[in-house]
């Protein structure tokens, strides 16, 4: 065993043989330092990482993002690398990955604690993934994300979807043919966003569609793989009768059931205009494409759809996304029962007739 020794500017060093016959030497200031330096790097090594390694953050972060998010839609890479280069990069970028600590993190964390919870989320999952394929490529021991978690806000929930008033005032109100025929595809088939846009005359067919591809934007322009979200999102729907009155009575300017105004794929600048000038100020109520969506799924729980079927029809990946919804409406209609309640607690309350609205005065 290799003995140690003191160095002249009184540092303890001892020198090790790692597997792969290299030698490496270690310091400490005092003998417990030089220990745990020394245990540190038996540890790393007998785990098989190299040594010495002195992949940076930054580096390692475009290695992650080519080899293993190269096949994702460019919308969600342009996610990845957006977050990493505002919120990571200024933070932890230049540090070597085997210094990065829970420290470290939690400095990244911080500064967007007062961020939206969505946000905060891309932060950690980013971080995560970044350290988890570090660590199974045998560049750190131990990944300093574990145990992070996000800052929770006491801020109002954001309404999700539409009452059936609401539901009702909105197509009432929307004229434009090729908007109508969006918002009547998201609010009766429950599809999102860029799947009503990717949508073909030719996908419909005996009583339903079928979502085949979906249209998201590089920019301005529709991004060329138009493939779909997830596998599950591919899916059969059937038609109601609502959804056919408005597609009979669409014209049919191109392939596509919403394109632009001469025809052609849809692109970013187009549907913003087409959004905000032909369905959001049509009502006075708060709206997004997905709160119809969201409000197609709150009609196949009203309708008493149970939660498989209502998984397949949403074209959800995990039928706990299903369930989440369906939860929260449970939970909506409990705290509706307060009406019944208070009748059976109160039933000559609830049994007396109404009293009669007293006169007016004359002047």
């Amino acid at each position: 065993m290799a003995s140690i020794k003191k160095r002249p500017d009184g540092r303890y060093q001892r020198k090790l043989t790692l597997s792969d016959g290299r030698q490496k030497l270690v310091y400490g200031r005092t003998l417990p330092q030089l220990n745990a330096a020394v245990a540190a790097v038996r540890a790393e090594d007998s785990a098989g990482l190299t040594v010495g390694d002195h992949t940076l953050v930054g580096d390692w972060a475009k290695t992650w993002l080519h080899s293993y998010k190269t096949d994702l839609r460019a919308a969600t890479l342009r996610m990845y690398r957006d977050t990493y280069n505002l919120h990571i990069m200024p933070v932890i970028g230049t540090l070597e990955l085997r210094e990065v600590k829970p420290v470290h993190v939690r400095a990244v964390m911080a500064g967007v604690a007062d961020k939206s919870g969505s946000l905060q989320h891309k932060v950690l999952i980013t971080l995560r993934q970044i350290f988890t394929t570090a660590r199974q490529n045998r560049l750190i021991l131990a990944d300093p994300t574990d145990g992070i978690k996000i800052t929770p806000h006491a801020v109002p929930e954001k309404k999700k979807y539409l009452t059936a008033d609401e539901a009702a005032q909105l197509m009432a109100a929307v004229t434009e043919p090729r908007a109508r025929a969006f918002c009547a595809l998201c609010l009766y088939c429950g599809l999102r966003r860029e799947e009503a846009l990717g949508l073909q005359w030719a996908d419909l067919g005996g009583g339903s569609l079928t979502v085949r591809r979906a249209v998201t934007f590089l920019g301005n322009q529709p991004d060329p793989v138009n493939e779909l979200k997830t596998k599950a999102a591919h899916r059969t729907i059937p038609i109601p009768d609502p959804l056919r009155d408005v597609l009979d009575a669409t014209p049919r300017l191109s392939v596509f059931v919403v394109p632009t105004s001469s025809g052609e794929i849809m692109t970013s600048s187009a549907f913003r205009h087409l959004w905000g000038t032909h369905v959001k100020k049509m009502v006075d109520f708060s709206l997004s494409p997905h709160m119809l969506r969201h409000t197609y799924a709150t009609t196949l729980y009203r309708a008493g759809i149970d939660l498989r079927t209502a998984q397949r029809l949403m074209g959800h990946s995990s039928i706990q996304m299903t369930a989440n919804v369906y939860t929260h409406l449970e939970q909506a209609d409990a705290m509706d029962a307060v009406e019944q309640l208070n009748a059976y607690f109160n039933p000559k309350k609830a049994e007396a007739p109404a009293k009669e609205p007293a006169p007016a005065a004359v002047g």
